[in-house]
């Protein structure tokens, strides 16, 4: 068993020799942080100006989340890559700050009393979405390998649909929204499936690659939600 995160091993019949456990402590640990932090950042009123100005726009907060959470992540795999865990560390950093301020601006659009109790129901929602993938992925022979690829045309056509939301048709930014909502869920089903396979060589990048994908899906539960609390609440 490796005993790095970016070292490779492989067993007797050439397979990736992953420690399980490891992948699942450290992804864990990062969406939770990342959870904890945007609820702290929430109460910060800079944090949640600059997470405003940052994803208070369209194309601005689809870039910003490109920028931040996309780039983060790929900074973050290239360090795992190169053996580099500086450049890894560097790009969580961004990534949990670009995933901080998102959901630093959308909970601070919220009442504070009703923020905790949005996080808790986020939480059990995207847990239960993440044992199900799980489930379906590690009980059948499906190869997955494919749906990388469908995550990225999925991320694509939401923009697409935000964009003609925004100068044709209002309603098609909620279904853009749906759409996101979808990649991220495709883009763990991916993940998921490529720790079953052996796919990465690297228990880092494995619990990179699922955490990245769960707190995409969480933040879109999480904005669905603050709506229906809200609607509750007036």
């Amino acid at each position: 068993m490796s005993g790095s995160f970016g070292t490779v091993e492989r067993t007797a019949t050439g397979t990736v020799d992953q420690n399980l456990s490891k992948i699942i402590g450290v992804s864990t640990g990062l969406i939770a942080f990342n959870i904890v932090l945007m609820l702290a950042l929430s109460f910060v009123p800079p944090a949640v100006a600059l997470g405003r100005l940052l994803f208070g726009s369209l194309f601005v907060g689809m870039a910003a989340f490109a920028i931040s959470v996309g780039g983060g992540s790929w900074v973050a795999s290239k360090g795992v890559q190169r053996g580099s865990l500086p450049l890894a560390g560097a790009g969580l950093t961004l990534t949990q700050a670009g995933y901080g301020l998102f959901g630093a601006y959308i909970l601070g659009l919220a009442s504070a009393a009703l923020r905790l109790p949005a996080i808790g129901i986020a939480v059990v929602i995207t847990a239960a979405i993440t044992g199900v993938v799980a489930y379906v992925v590690y009980t059948t022979d499906r190869d997955f390998s494919s749906w990388q690829s469908y995550s990225f045309y999925l991320f694509i056509g939401g923009i697409a649909l935000a964009a003609a939301g925004y100068f044709v048709f209002t309603p098609l930014v909620l279904l853009a929204g749906l759409v996101f909502f979808a990649a991220f869920t495709v883009s763990l089903t991916y993940e998921i499936w490529a720790v079953k396979e052996n796919r990465y060589a690297s228990d880092l990048r494995n619990a990179i690659g699922i955490y990245v994908a769960v707190m995409g899906v969480f933040v879109n539960v999480l904005i669905w939600v603050l709506r229906i609390l809200e609607l509750l609440d007036a």
